[in-house]
Protein backbone atom coordinates (compact mmCIF):
# COMPACT_ATOMS: atom_id res chain seq x y z
CA UNK A 1 0.00 0.00 0.00
CA UNK A 2 1.02 3.47 -0.61
CA UNK A 3 1.81 5.53 2.73
CA UNK A 4 1.06 8.84 3.01
CA UNK A 5 4.36 10.70 1.83
CA UNK A 6 4.40 8.76 -1.22
CA UNK A 7 0.68 10.05 -2.41
CA UNK A 8 2.32 13.56 -1.16
CA UNK A 9 4.77 13.63 -2.78
CA UNK A 10 3.38 12.08 -6.09
CA UNK A 11 0.93 15.42 -5.59
CA UNK A 12 3.21 17.45 -6.13
CA UNK A 13 5.27 16.04 -8.68
CA UNK A 14 2.13 16.20 -10.96
CA UNK A 15 1.33 19.48 -9.77
CA UNK A 16 4.93 20.52 -10.62
CA UNK A 17 4.62 18.83 -14.19
CA UNK A 18 1.46 20.49 -14.79
CA UNK A 19 2.75 24.07 -13.27
CA UNK A 20 5.93 23.39 -15.17
CA UNK A 21 4.35 22.85 -19.05
CA UNK A 22 1.67 25.85 -18.71
CA UNK A 23 4.71 27.94 -17.47
CA UNK A 24 7.21 27.36 -20.32
CA UNK A 25 3.88 27.42 -22.23
CA UNK A 26 3.04 30.75 -21.05
CA UNK A 27 7.03 31.67 -21.96
CA UNK A 28 6.92 30.41 -24.92
CA UNK A 29 4.17 32.44 -26.27
CA UNK A 30 4.83 35.78 -25.02
CA UNK A 31 7.87 35.53 -26.96
CA UNK A 32 5.85 34.32 -30.20
CA UNK A 33 3.00 36.72 -30.02
CA UNK A 34 2.88 39.59 -32.43
CA UNK A 35 2.06 42.46 -30.22
CA UNK A 36 2.06 45.35 -33.16
CA UNK A 37 -0.60 47.90 -32.80
CA UNK A 38 -2.60 46.17 -30.27
CA UNK A 39 -3.15 49.12 -28.26
CA UNK A 40 -3.63 51.22 -31.30
CA UNK A 41 -6.68 48.69 -32.30
CA UNK A 42 -8.04 48.65 -28.65
CA UNK A 43 -8.20 52.50 -28.92
CA UNK A 44 -10.01 53.05 -32.01
CA UNK A 45 -12.53 49.79 -31.32
CA UNK A 46 -13.68 51.84 -28.45
CA UNK A 47 -13.52 54.98 -30.66
CA UNK A 48 -15.84 52.90 -33.41
CA UNK A 49 -18.27 52.39 -30.10
CA UNK A 50 -19.70 55.71 -29.31
CA UNK A 51 -17.69 55.89 -25.72
CA UNK A 52 -17.16 59.63 -25.21
CA UNK A 53 -13.23 60.05 -25.03
CA UNK A 54 -13.55 60.15 -21.10
CA UNK A 55 -14.97 57.24 -21.00
CA UNK A 56 -12.56 55.19 -23.33
CA UNK A 57 -9.54 56.95 -21.29
CA UNK A 58 -10.76 55.64 -18.19
CA UNK A 59 -11.25 52.31 -19.33
CA UNK A 60 -7.68 52.27 -21.05
CA UNK A 61 -6.45 53.19 -17.39
CA UNK A 62 -7.66 50.20 -15.78
CA UNK A 63 -4.80 47.44 -17.56
CA UNK A 64 -6.01 44.27 -16.66
CA UNK A 65 -3.72 42.20 -14.21
CA UNK A 66 -5.78 38.67 -14.87
CA UNK A 67 -8.55 37.24 -17.29
CA UNK A 68 -10.26 35.74 -14.43
CA UNK A 69 -12.25 38.66 -12.34
CA UNK A 70 -11.56 37.43 -8.19
CA UNK A 71 -7.67 37.25 -9.24
CA UNK A 72 -7.51 40.32 -11.34
CA UNK A 73 -9.42 42.34 -8.13
CA UNK A 74 -6.79 40.39 -5.60
CA UNK A 75 -3.99 41.39 -7.40
CA UNK A 76 -4.94 45.33 -7.75
CA UNK A 77 -4.77 45.62 -4.07
CA UNK A 78 -1.76 45.51 -4.60
CA UNK A 79 0.59 47.67 -4.68
CA UNK A 80 3.45 45.43 -6.33
CA UNK A 81 0.98 44.14 -8.99
CA UNK A 82 1.41 47.98 -10.44
CA UNK A 83 5.17 47.99 -10.29
CA UNK A 84 5.63 44.49 -12.01
CA UNK A 85 2.38 45.64 -14.53
CA UNK A 86 4.66 48.40 -15.87
CA UNK A 87 7.67 46.52 -15.81
CA UNK A 88 6.02 43.74 -18.34
CA UNK A 89 4.69 46.62 -20.08
CA UNK A 90 8.23 48.09 -20.49
CA UNK A 91 9.64 45.00 -21.58
CA UNK A 92 6.93 44.47 -24.19
CA UNK A 93 6.26 40.67 -23.37
CA UNK A 94 2.62 39.66 -23.82
CA UNK A 95 2.05 38.60 -20.26
CA UNK A 96 -0.26 39.88 -17.50
CA UNK A 97 1.14 40.18 -14.15
CA UNK A 98 -1.03 36.87 -13.19
CA UNK A 99 0.90 35.09 -15.85
CA UNK A 100 3.84 36.10 -14.29
CA UNK A 101 3.39 35.08 -10.97
CA UNK A 102 1.75 32.21 -12.85
CA UNK A 103 5.69 31.40 -14.46
CA UNK A 104 7.36 32.10 -11.60
CA UNK A 105 5.76 29.72 -8.90
CA UNK A 106 5.74 26.83 -12.21
CA UNK A 107 9.51 27.11 -12.01
CA UNK A 108 9.80 26.85 -8.05
CA UNK A 109 7.83 24.19 -7.62
CA UNK A 110 10.03 22.14 -10.39
CA UNK A 111 13.33 23.13 -9.59
CA UNK A 112 12.42 21.80 -5.71
CA UNK A 113 11.15 18.63 -7.43
CA UNK A 114 13.88 18.44 -9.13
CA UNK A 115 16.15 19.20 -6.08
CA UNK A 116 14.35 17.69 -3.79
CA UNK A 117 13.57 14.30 -5.70
CA UNK A 118 15.68 13.58 -8.50
CA UNK A 119 19.00 14.80 -6.72
CA UNK A 120 18.04 14.11 -3.54
CA UNK A 121 18.61 17.25 -1.31
CA UNK A 122 17.09 18.21 1.92
CA UNK A 123 13.75 20.21 1.33
CA UNK A 124 15.22 23.21 3.42
CA UNK A 125 18.23 23.29 1.22
CA UNK A 126 16.15 22.65 -2.12
CA UNK A 127 13.23 25.31 -1.23
CA UNK A 128 15.70 28.23 -0.91
CA UNK A 129 17.56 27.32 -4.08
CA UNK A 130 14.13 26.79 -5.90
CA UNK A 131 13.23 30.17 -4.86
CA UNK A 132 15.64 32.13 -6.44
CA UNK A 133 16.16 30.34 -9.25
CA UNK A 134 12.27 30.49 -9.43
CA UNK A 135 11.93 33.86 -8.96
CA UNK A 136 15.05 35.32 -10.31
CA UNK A 137 14.85 33.30 -13.76
CA UNK A 138 11.95 35.22 -15.27
CA UNK A 139 13.14 38.69 -13.86
CA UNK A 140 16.32 38.15 -15.41
CA UNK A 141 14.15 37.27 -19.08
CA UNK A 142 12.26 40.30 -18.38
CA UNK A 143 14.75 42.73 -17.97
CA UNK A 144 16.86 41.29 -20.90
CA UNK A 145 13.95 42.26 -22.87
CA UNK A 146 13.39 45.33 -21.06
CA UNK A 147 17.02 46.21 -22.32
CA UNK A 148 16.74 45.22 -26.01
CA UNK A 149 13.49 47.11 -26.36
CA UNK A 150 14.47 50.22 -25.22
CA UNK A 151 17.76 49.94 -27.28
CA UNK A 152 15.95 49.34 -29.93
CA UNK A 153 13.81 52.27 -29.29
CA UNK A 154 16.93 54.80 -28.86
CA UNK A 155 18.17 53.10 -32.03
CA UNK A 156 15.26 54.17 -33.97
CA UNK A 157 14.51 57.59 -32.15
CA UNK A 158 16.87 59.71 -34.42
CA UNK A 159 15.64 58.50 -37.58
CA UNK A 160 11.91 59.45 -36.06
CA UNK A 161 12.81 62.81 -34.86
CA UNK A 162 14.02 63.70 -38.51
CA UNK A 163 10.76 62.84 -39.74
CA UNK A 164 8.76 64.30 -36.89
CA UNK A 165 11.01 67.35 -38.05
CA UNK A 166 9.97 67.13 -42.41
CA UNK A 167 6.35 66.50 -40.67
CA UNK A 168 6.49 69.48 -38.75
CA UNK A 169 7.89 71.76 -41.68
CA UNK A 170 5.16 70.78 -43.50
CA UNK A 171 3.35 72.45 -41.71
CA UNK A 172 1.48 69.76 -39.51
CA UNK A 173 0.87 69.90 -36.01
CA UNK A 174 2.34 67.79 -33.37
CA UNK A 175 0.01 65.17 -32.62
CA UNK A 176 -0.41 64.66 -36.82
CA UNK A 177 3.74 64.53 -36.82
CA UNK A 178 3.38 62.03 -34.53
CA UNK A 179 0.81 59.78 -36.35
CA UNK A 180 2.57 59.95 -39.58
CA UNK A 181 6.10 58.99 -37.59
CA UNK A 182 4.08 55.71 -36.21
CA UNK A 183 2.71 54.70 -39.98
CA UNK A 184 6.39 55.61 -41.16
CA UNK A 185 8.67 53.71 -38.82
CA UNK A 186 8.93 50.06 -37.68
CA UNK A 187 8.28 48.89 -34.02
CA UNK A 188 8.58 49.32 -31.31
CA UNK A 189 8.99 52.78 -31.38
CA UNK A 190 5.66 52.80 -34.05
CA UNK A 191 3.20 51.18 -31.37
CA UNK A 192 4.49 53.91 -29.00
CA UNK A 193 3.96 56.87 -31.30
CA UNK A 194 1.14 55.78 -32.34
CA UNK A 195 -0.68 54.77 -28.76
CA UNK A 196 0.95 58.40 -27.74
CA UNK A 197 -1.12 60.02 -31.14
CA UNK A 198 -4.26 58.09 -29.89
CA UNK A 199 -3.80 59.68 -26.61
CA UNK A 200 -3.81 62.79 -27.72
CA UNK A 201 -6.79 62.16 -29.95
CA UNK A 202 -8.80 61.09 -27.32
CA UNK A 203 -8.30 64.30 -25.40
CA UNK A 204 -5.48 63.92 -23.03
CA UNK A 205 -2.78 66.53 -22.16
CA UNK A 206 0.51 66.31 -24.09
CA UNK A 207 2.64 65.89 -20.57
CA UNK A 208 0.11 63.27 -19.59
CA UNK A 209 0.62 61.22 -22.79
CA UNK A 210 4.42 62.03 -22.97
CA UNK A 211 5.25 61.35 -19.33
CA UNK A 212 2.73 57.86 -20.54
CA UNK A 213 5.29 56.88 -23.47
CA UNK A 214 8.48 57.78 -20.95
CA UNK A 215 7.19 55.28 -18.72
CA UNK A 216 6.34 52.79 -21.15
CA UNK A 217 10.05 53.26 -22.81
CA UNK A 218 12.07 53.42 -20.10
CA UNK A 219 14.52 54.88 -22.73
CA UNK A 220 16.80 57.94 -21.91
CA UNK A 221 17.06 58.93 -25.41
CA UNK A 222 12.78 59.09 -24.76
CA UNK A 223 13.14 61.48 -21.55
CA UNK A 224 15.59 63.81 -24.02
CA UNK A 225 12.82 64.11 -26.52
CA UNK A 226 9.89 64.52 -24.32
CA UNK A 227 11.41 67.26 -22.44
CA UNK A 228 12.62 68.79 -25.37
CA UNK A 229 8.77 69.02 -26.58
CA UNK A 230 7.92 69.92 -22.70
CA UNK A 231 10.22 73.09 -23.03
CA UNK A 232 9.60 74.09 -26.48
CA UNK A 233 5.67 74.13 -25.91
CA UNK A 234 6.56 76.37 -22.42
CA UNK A 235 9.15 78.70 -24.33
CA UNK A 236 8.15 78.59 -27.56
CA UNK A 237 10.14 78.13 -30.80
CA UNK A 238 11.03 76.31 -33.90
CA UNK A 239 10.28 72.86 -32.88
CA UNK A 240 11.36 71.52 -36.09
CA UNK A 241 15.31 72.95 -35.90
CA UNK A 242 15.33 71.22 -32.16
CA UNK A 243 14.44 67.61 -33.48
CA UNK A 244 16.88 68.23 -36.15
CA UNK A 245 20.16 69.02 -33.57
CA UNK A 246 18.12 66.91 -31.23
CA UNK A 247 18.28 64.03 -33.37
CA UNK A 248 22.38 65.00 -33.85
CA UNK A 249 23.30 64.44 -30.43
CA UNK A 250 21.29 61.49 -30.15
CA UNK A 251 24.10 60.11 -32.91
CA UNK A 252 26.76 61.49 -31.46
CA UNK A 253 25.98 59.86 -28.29
CA UNK A 254 25.41 56.84 -29.77
CA UNK A 255 29.03 56.37 -31.13
CA UNK A 256 30.79 57.33 -28.06
CA UNK A 257 28.48 54.77 -26.42
CA UNK A 258 29.73 52.32 -29.02
CA UNK A 259 33.44 53.25 -28.59
CA UNK A 260 32.85 53.20 -24.78
CA UNK A 261 31.24 49.11 -25.05
CA UNK A 262 34.85 48.38 -27.06
CA UNK A 263 36.84 49.41 -24.45
CA UNK A 264 34.49 47.69 -21.70
CA UNK A 265 34.60 44.40 -23.84
CA UNK A 266 37.41 42.78 -22.19
CA UNK A 267 36.62 43.36 -18.85
CA UNK A 268 33.00 41.60 -19.58
CA UNK A 269 34.84 38.88 -21.12
CA UNK A 270 37.18 38.51 -18.17
CA UNK A 271 34.03 38.00 -16.06
CA UNK A 272 32.33 35.79 -18.45
CA UNK A 273 35.50 33.82 -18.06
CA UNK A 274 35.59 34.01 -14.53
CA UNK A 275 32.12 32.94 -14.63
CA UNK A 276 32.20 29.43 -16.21
CA UNK A 277 35.32 28.15 -15.31
CA UNK A 278 34.43 26.92 -12.35
CA UNK A 279 31.57 24.87 -14.43
CA UNK A 280 34.10 23.82 -17.19
CA UNK A 281 36.72 22.69 -14.07
CA UNK A 282 33.76 20.97 -12.67
CA UNK A 283 32.42 19.03 -16.04
CA UNK A 284 36.28 17.92 -17.09
CA UNK A 285 36.24 16.38 -13.00
CA UNK A 286 33.31 14.76 -13.63
CA UNK A 287 34.50 13.16 -17.11
CA UNK A 288 37.84 12.59 -15.36
CA UNK A 289 36.75 10.99 -12.23
CA UNK A 290 32.92 10.70 -12.38
CA UNK A 291 32.91 9.93 -8.58
CA UNK A 292 35.07 12.89 -7.42
CA UNK A 293 32.04 15.55 -6.18
CA UNK A 294 29.41 12.52 -5.36
CA UNK A 295 29.98 14.79 -1.93
CA UNK A 296 28.43 17.63 -3.14
CA UNK A 297 25.53 16.13 -4.03
CA UNK A 298 24.95 13.50 -1.17
CA UNK A 299 25.33 15.39 1.55
CA UNK A 300 23.33 18.40 2.93
CA UNK A 301 26.70 20.47 3.29
CA UNK A 302 27.39 20.08 -0.06
CA UNK A 303 24.30 22.00 -1.28
CA UNK A 304 25.04 24.48 0.92
CA UNK A 305 28.85 25.19 -0.46
CA UNK A 306 26.92 24.80 -3.54
CA UNK A 307 24.79 27.32 -3.15
CA UNK A 308 27.53 29.70 -1.41
CA UNK A 309 29.54 29.45 -4.36
CA UNK A 310 26.79 30.47 -6.71
CA UNK A 311 25.90 33.20 -4.54
CA UNK A 312 29.00 34.64 -4.70
CA UNK A 313 29.52 34.53 -7.95
CA UNK A 314 26.49 36.00 -8.90
CA UNK A 315 27.87 38.94 -6.43
CA UNK A 316 30.70 39.34 -8.85
CA UNK A 317 29.06 39.20 -12.10
CA UNK A 318 26.84 42.07 -10.66
CA UNK A 319 29.58 43.82 -9.45
CA UNK A 320 31.48 43.79 -12.28
CA UNK A 321 28.94 44.39 -14.59
CA UNK A 322 27.76 47.57 -12.93
CA UNK A 323 31.66 48.52 -13.21
CA UNK A 324 31.59 48.34 -16.91
CA UNK A 325 28.16 49.86 -17.29
CA UNK A 326 29.20 53.20 -18.10
CA UNK A 327 26.39 56.00 -18.73
CA UNK A 328 26.58 59.21 -21.32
Amino acid sequence: MLNESTIVISIIAFLAVVGGIEGFYLLYRSMNVERTKAVSRRLRSLSASGMSNEEAMNLLRRRMFSEVPVINRLLSAFPRSHALDRMLIQSGVDLTVSRYILIQLALVVTFFILLWLVLGAIWFVSLPIALVAGFYLPYMYVQGKTRERSSAISAQLPDALDYLARALRAGNPFSAAMRQASLEMNDPIAIEFATTFDELNFGMDLEDALEHLSQRTRSEEMRYFITAVLIQKTTGGNLAEVMNRLSGVMRARARTMREIRVLAAEMKLSANVLIGLPFIVAGALVVMNPGYLNILVQSTMGFIVIGAQLALMLTGYVIIQRMVNFRV
